[in-house]
């Protein structure tokens, strides 16, 4: 198997990720990738990236006759850096085998950087950067250790992950299975009633709220 052959496939792969999967699950992919950069993967002053995680991003697709929301989901982490040759990954799931998605009624600035600084954490804890952390699993409570964005103190402050209900919750590639993490932000007050009652009681009451899946920043607590 010669390098070319290999990088061919690999950008199949990549390709079948966004034009198939994603357009056919979330539509206009919007203006393209914005990608992490070197910038981002600077600010953990750990480990050493792979110089193919520079071209990971997010696309922000604008809502459509189907959908009155905006989703933001990564594309790279599904990305197999692992493999030296074409084929499927002996665990099954391509790459770290997930990408995450937020979803919020407004176009939100905040939602790109949050998935930027998320998605590299990820990639530098699948290649043991970090000695005792794990890759984000469903049901997670992720602290955010502030406001979910810096241009003004919002109550949401953590993200629930969870699995999908309202469009698949994984596809496949080539390389193995990628199933997508639905992020839900959260307060603390919510997520002390999640620790008390548990989180899939957070989660029902959260939509009897009529806020979730939604992540908008602007909301209110609703405890």
């Amino acid at each position: 198997m010669t390098d070319s052959a290999f990088s061919e496939w690999f950008e199949k792969l990549w390709i079948d990720r966004e034009d198939r999967v994603y357009r056919s699950l979330f539509g206009d992919l919007g203006e393209g990738v914005y990608t992490a950069g070197e910038a981002v993967y600077q600010r953990f002053e750990r480990g050493q990236p792979h110089p193919g995680w520079f071209n990971h991003g997010v696309f922000a697709c604008p809502p459509h006759e189907e959908r009155d929301s905006w989703i933001y989901v990564t594309s790279g982490l599904s990305n197999p850096w692992n493999l030296e040759r074409p084929g499927k990954d002996p665990s099954g799931f391509a790459g770290v085998g997930f990408e995450l998605v937020v979803e919020s009624h407004e176009e939100s600035g905040w939602a790109v950087p949050l998935l930027h600084n998320l998605m590299a954490y990820e990639l530098l804890v699948a290649v043991g950067t970090y000695q005792d952390a794990e890759l984000f699993e469903y049901g997670n409570r992720v602290p955010l250790n502030a406001s979910i964005t810096t241009d003004f103190e919002s109550q949401l402050r953590w993200l629930l992950i969870e699995q999908p209900k309202h469009y698949p919750s994984s596809f496949e590639l080539a390389a193995g299975r990628v199933d997508f993490f639905h992020l839900v932000g959260a307060s603390d007050a919510e997520v002390e009633f999640a620790r008390k009652n548990s989180q899939d009681n957070l989660l029902q009451l959260l939509r009897d709220k009529d806020v979730h899946p939604f992540t908008d920043a602007s909301r209110p607590s609703v405890l």
